[in-house]
């Protein structure tokens, strides 16, 4: 423990919240049958991963593979930071007895485009092939048929047809027996040809031994047995193994194939190396690495050997020994000693701690190779140290996790329930899981699991606590809570340490990197944790003891960012020192007491002052020091000589800001190759987890300076520590982000946000993010604008791609979008555009007592929210606070008008306001409208365009809420003319349903446009009863004695009626107002123009005055008509017998209505009335008895008049007459089709015969006249 507290933290781990992944392939393995002596085989529980070689190819780059190994399976998954994979998790179960060994080693073959991975069990070697990835994306190119999601990308594992392929797999349970024991450990190569090679280690402390499988692409595996036995005399090496009591059995802990050798670490701490091809007795055989009596620890914490290949080609071996009492690690080199034999020598010793090494791996890092290594400590925790190999050994040790907090006493179950829930806490399978065990404990009921976890969390637990409720009433109900809580709490926090556990390392081995800088990550039970160099600032922050910097500040900042002066660093000492003395939980409960009043930003400092000097409450954590830690960090500060500048230049470190770089990239430049950069889940995970332990370590600083300033010399009178407040506080806004929850939008909001957004100029980015994310608001913005903000940027300055070199810069970019100071409201739009306004609530309540930057943005923003959730009052106040940075914010500047655009103050605001009121319009919401529209009209310039619009705006809505006098002063004022016709036609028909129209007669400034819309409105709609349109012209010309006019509206309403069915009545009314306002009129005005249209008659004008009107309106009074007339307009049939004398006189327009009526009525006609008829009009009664369905009376009448036409031929004098031959012919047409009634029949041979004589007596008479006028002549 000394060891590692003694050591620098240079390194932390990234540990993503990401998914626990619950979908596995399951392949089983081929393994052979389970031997009796391979039951209860246990083996430890290893890890590890590969990294794709080529990091340049998209395909590739950033992807890698980790593994892990149970007792019944391997379990392979696939992981990219820049693309989801699916299918990436595949599991290969074995057999029952037969656990997989701790090595897996992984190829790629450029030849076949294929992945192999070699893998052994305790009875079979397996050779398991996979398409590489650039296979698969050609595939995918050329054919989608690969799933249905748009944005996965194939995994390797989607093709396993060839694990259990004969050739690929060697059962070898023959070898295992109980002098030899069970194999606890393997190496592998494979081969250019595709052979692999295994070299299995067997047992240790028995006879053991060493056995090689070769297994071809095709044909039979090969089996050899490895020999201790060697050339080399027996005692060059066998005195330390015989001391030690060892037999002549191959007592192997670990072994590596390289440059065709067999090379082992045995128990006698001598390397040994085998031909591969030979086998038999070793080769080479070193000297003891240890000359340590000590029986060495048994496997998995004995001596393990790894191997690296050196920056000059040759090959270097690191092996681990490990005795009770000391283990170090020994690097050695491999030299040719010709005639197939090896030489070693050694290169270095790096002593390690009193701990039991897990894993250790050989990487590369800053031009030189870096041995990483993975301990257990004696209570359990993981801690991962890195060394470079050379002369002076420097361990750096990578920072312990930070232990989950406990829960805290909290006020409702919706704060439980929203901090159990909180992302990147817990994953969700993770509290699933813990829920259903939750149930359990207390005999809940078995239910099925929500759709929505935080209704299955909060129905769970509010079950158990009425379940306790009911056993006793003693406990308070808070306790109550916090305890039923506090169980699901901790169900969690031990799933999660089961999930966190480390197995074994990941690095990159491909000399490629070797000068890329040092990394490396960490495979645990639930993924992985990339670890990433500390920050200068962390460093000083995370050392053992900060104060020790101190005299080589300058050094600890490094070469990176040696911007800082050493009184500046010493700030950070001080502030590191503070929150030691303090303690984290007390630290803690400082800024949570300090910032749980939201004081404004001047009350900050002297609230510090007092809670750092006040009496700490008995149930907190004590910040308060002793006088002697305040006298350690007055002493750090009193060298400072300008503290001010020191603060001020610690206060510009902190800053984060993003140089200007012109993101429009050329046709030339290629930048695909950033487009997906950290774009999949886990890398949006990744970067998440690299801001959120930025914005920590860095709100600590500000903490750490700020407290032991305020500690020594009362931050008050420091100048620079209010800027320091300001970025504690922005950094406290970035932790919320991360841990901002995103809600499911209401439901039927989406239609009116996206209206919202359209009327704004903007689209919706409600997407997936709409849902609950699980990384909260932050990731949620990196995994869509903020991250393609982000790539542009990186893209346009060529940053590197591969993920430990681009993930400080694209976590740094994606922080300064977030954070508030930085000037941008990228993340402020975007918050707002996916309808989250609960959130943007409380993000904006967040920033508003301190915050200066975007003000108004964030304001017009809440806005946009508090119109989401009804509060168009809240909505109103903010809009016009936001509207005093229109001219000023580029946000809100860029939302009324393009950027180039030159507008004076006035003219934006304009623009703003009518935006705005197109938002309050979608929300109905028309007292606002109206609000905003009369400010825009009281600051609108005289000549401003948008002045018709927002008359018409209050118009509009001064109507719809029946305020018609202002409606009408608007529409009055309104300078368009065609808005005021608008306006005017608008007025008609709202009043008109409202029966209100004599406030438009009124209305002296849109008469003229009410005249135009009502004449033509009038003519559309029936002219009685109801046309008010007709009844406001007459109201309006009479108001303004107009007497001709309103005649004229009265005659032309009543000419209407007469063509229509039941309008005699409204007829005679409106002629009779016609007749008053002609009266009324001036002698010289007291004239109608009245129409008049002939039959066939071209159109001709009839000027009328009041005496003909009046004359008109007596023919339509029903008493001034006669006898025919008045009979005609009643229901009745028409009496012939009491209308005799009148219809024996009546002209033929009179017989003809009688006619008709009486057709239409089927009343009889009498014989007179059709002779009367006949001598009037012959033509037109045969017609009308034809066209009314009586052809026989009508066939009988044509008769009559054919005989009467032919006796007028007659000699001595004729006198020719029309005859009616045409009506004849119709007749003769109709009546053949009656012809079955006698009568009929009759008639038309009678009609026939006439027609017949007629035309000869018209012949005959013709030629007679003739002869007489040739007579006269001669």
């Amino acid at each position: 423990m000394e060891f590692i507290e003694a050591i620098p933290v240079t390194f932390k781990e990234i540990t993503p919240n990401h998914n626990i992944p619950e979908k596995w392939k399951e392949v089983v393995l081929n393994t052979g049958g389970t031997h009796s002596t391979l039951q209860d085989i246990k083996l430890p529980q290893k890890a590890g991963g590969y990294w794709y070689r080529d990091s340049k190819k998209a395909n590739t780059r950033n992807r890698f593979i980790y593994w892990q190994t149970t007792s019944d399976s391997i379990e392979l998954s696939e992981a990219s930071l820049d693309v989801n994979l699916a299918g990436c998790n595949l599991r290969c179960k074995v057999a029952p007895g037969t656990p997989p060994l701790n090595n897996l080693a992984f190829y790629e073959r450029t030849s076949s485009q294929q992945i192999v991975i070699l893998a052994a069990t305790v009875s079979s070697v397996h050779r398991l092939v996979f398409p590489h990835p650039d296979v698969l994306h050609f595939r995918l190119d050329r054919k989608s048929t690969f799933g249905s999601s748009g944005n996965m990308t194939p995994s390797i594992f989607i093709d396993t047809s060839a694990i259990n392929n004969p050739n690929n797999y060697y059962i070898l349970n023959q070898y295992s027996n109980t002098n030899t024991g069970v194999a606890h450990s393997c190496a592998s190569l494979l081969r250019d040809n595709g052979e692999a090679v295994f070299a299995l280690a067997f047992g240790y402390g028995v006879e053991g031994g060493l056995l090689l499988v070769k297994l071809p692409v095709t044909g039979s595996a090969v089996t050899l047995s490895l020999k201790r036995e060697s050339t080399v005399p027996r005692f060059l090496h066998g005195i330390t193994g015989a001391l030690r009591g060892k037999s002549d059995g191959v007592d192997t802990y670990g072994v590596v194939l390289v440059n065709g050798l067999a090379v082992a670490i045995c128990g006698d701490t001598c390397l040994r190396a085998w031909l591969l091809d030979d086998g038999g007795a070793p080769t080479a055989v070193s000297a003891p690495l240890s000359q340590t009596l000590e029986r060495p620890k048994p496997p998995p914490h004995g001596h393990m050997l790894q191997y690296t290949t050196a920056l000059d080609g040759s090959i270097l071996l690191v092996a681990y020994i490990s005795f009770p009492n000391e283990c170090e690690f020994m690097v050695m080199k491999m030299h040719d000693g010709g005639a197939g034999a090896v030489k070693f020598s050694q290169i270095c010793h790096i002593f390690g701690p009193q701990l039991d090494l897990l894993d250790y791996s050989i990487g590369y890092g800053e031009g030189s190779h870096v041995i990483w290594a993975l301990w257990t400590q004696p209570d359990g925790d993981a801690v991962v140290t890195s060394s470079a190999i050379g002369a002076e050994v420097s361990w750096r040790a990578v920072a312990a996790r930070e232990p989950l907090s406990a829960l805290p006493q909290l006020a409702s179950n919706q704060q439980y329930r929203d901090r159990l829930l909180t992302p990147g806490l817990f994953p969700q399978a993770l509290v699933k899981k813990a829920l259903v065990i939750y149930r359990r404990t207390w005999g809940g009921a078995e239910t099925g699991m929500d759709a929505d976890l935080k209704e299955s969390c909060m129905s769970a637990v509010q079950a158990r606590m009425r379940n306790l409720t009911a056993r006793s009433t003693t406990l308070d109900h808070s306790q109550l809570m916090h305890k039923c809580w506090s169980d699901l709490y901790s169900w969690c926090m031990q799933y999660m340490e089961g999930l966190q556990k480390p197995l074994g390392l990941m690095v990159s081995k491909h000399s490629g990197e070797a000068d890329s800088g040092w990394w490396c990550a960490v495979v645990r039970r639930s993924g992985v944790s990339l670890v990433r160099q500390l920050e200068p600032l962390e460093r000083i922050m995370l050392s053992p003891s900060p104060e020790d910097t101190l005299p080589d500040a300058r050094a600890v900042m490094g070469g990176d960012t040696g911007e800082l002066s050493a009184d500046a660093v010493r700030v950070v000492v001080a502030g590191a020192r503070w929150e030691r003395a303090a303690t984290t939980p007390g630290a803690a409960d400082l800024e949570r007491r300090l910032f749980a009043c939201a004081a404004p930003l001047d009350r900050l400092l002297p609230r510090l002052i007092y809670l750092l000097h006040a009496a700490t409450p008995q149930d907190h954590p004590a910040p308060t020091l002793s006088p002697e830690q305040i006298d350690e960090i007055t002493s750090i500060l009193e060298p400072i000589r300008d503290l001010q500048n020191a603060v001020l230049e610690l206060n510009d470190a902190l800053r984060l800001d993003v140089p200007e770089i012109d993101t429009c990239t050329s046709d030339n430049e290629e930048t695909s190759e950033y487009e997906n950069l950290f774009a999949s889940d886990l890398g949006v995970a990744i970067v998440t987890e690299a801001i959120r332990q930025m914005a920590e370590m860095r709100s600590r600083v500000v903490r750490g300076a700020m407290a032991a300033m305020g500690v020594a010399r009362g931050a008050g009178g420091v100048p620079g520590a209010g800027h320091c407040a300001v970025h504690w506080q922005a950094y406290r806004a970035l932790l919320w982000l991360r841990a901002a929850t995103l809600q499911r939008p209401a439901a039927g909001s989406s239609e009116a946000f996206r209206l919202k957004l359209t009327a704004l100029g903007g689209e919706s980015a409600e997407s997936s993010s709409t849902a609950e994310t699980v990384g909260g608001a932050a990731a949620a913005y990196a995994a869509a604008a903020g991250g393609r903000r982000a790539r542009t940027h990186l893209a346009a300055a060529r940053a590197p791609t591969h993920w430990h070199q681009a993930l400080p810069l694209m976590a740094y970019h994606l922080a300064h979008q977030l954070w508030a100071v930085s000037g941008g409201f990228e993340f402020g739009w975007w918050v707002a555009s996916i309808n989250q306004p609960r959130l943007v609530q409380n993000y904006v309540a967040l920033l508003e007592p301190w915050c200066e930057w975007n003000a108004c943005s964030r304001q017009f923003i809440l806005g946009l929210a508090l119109l989401e959730l009804d509060d168009a009052e809240g909505a109103y106040t903010a809009f016009c606070r936001a509207a005093k940075g229109v001219s000023t914010e580029p946000f809100l500047r860029n939302l009324v008008a393009t950027p180039d655009a030159r507008l004076t103050q006035h003219q934006a605001l304009v623009l703003y306001y009518m935006k705005v009121i197109k938002l309050f319009e979608i929300h109905d919401a028309g007292a606002c409208v109206v609000r905003l529209a009369e400010t825009a009209i009281s600051i609108a310039d005289k000549d401003d365009p948008n002045l018709a619009m927002f008359q018409w705006v209050v118009f509009k809505w001064h109507l719809s809420g029946g305020r018609v006098s202002r409606a009408l002063s608007a529409a009055a004022a309104n300078p368009a003319p065609h808005a005021r016709a608008a306006a005017a036609a608008t007025l008609l028909t709202t009043l008109a349903e409202r029966k209100q129209l004599g406030a438009l007669v009124s209305c002296g400034a849109l008469a003229a446009e009410a005249e135009r819309a009502a004449a033509a409105r009038a003519k559309l709609h029936d002219p009685h009863p109801h046309n008010p349109y007709y009844d406001f012209l007459y109201a309006l010309y009479i108001s303004r004695q107009h007497y001709r006019k309103a005649a004229a509206v009265m005659y032309e309403r009543a000419a209407r009626c007469a063509s229509e069915r039941g309008g005699a009545k409204w007829r005679r009314r409106w002629l009779a107002a016609a007749v008053t306002c002609l009266r009324l009129a001036a002698p010289d005005h007291a004239f109608l123009a009245k129409p008049s249209a002939p039959a066939n008659a071209p159109r001709a004008l009839q000027v009328i005055g009041p005496d003909e009107l009046a004359a008109e309106l007596r023919q339509e009074v029903p008493e001034a008509l006669d006898a025919v007339q008045q009979a005609l307009l009643k229901t009745e049939n028409i009496d012939f017998e009491n209308l005799y004398p009148k219809l024996n006189e009546a002209d033929a327009e009179t017989l003809l209505a009688v006619t008709k009526r009486a057709i239409s009525t089927s009343q009889f006609l009498p014989k007179w009335f059709l002779q009367r008829f006949m001598e009037v009009e012959g033509s037109l009664c045969i017609r009308a008895l034809l066209s009314g369905g009586r052809a026989l009376e009508a066939g009988e009448l044509c008769c009559e008049a054919l005989r009467r036409a032919a006796l007028a031929l007659c000699p001595p004098a004729p006198s020719p007459r029309a005859a009616p031959l045409a009506l004849a012919d119709l007749l003769l047409s109709e009546l053949p089709h009656h012809t079955h009634h006698p009568h009929v029949k009759q008639v038309y041979n009678d009609l026939k015969t006439l027609v017949d004589e007629y035309m000869k007596i018209v012949i005959r008479t013709s030629e007679d006249m003739k002869l007489a006028q040739i007579k006269t002549h001669i």
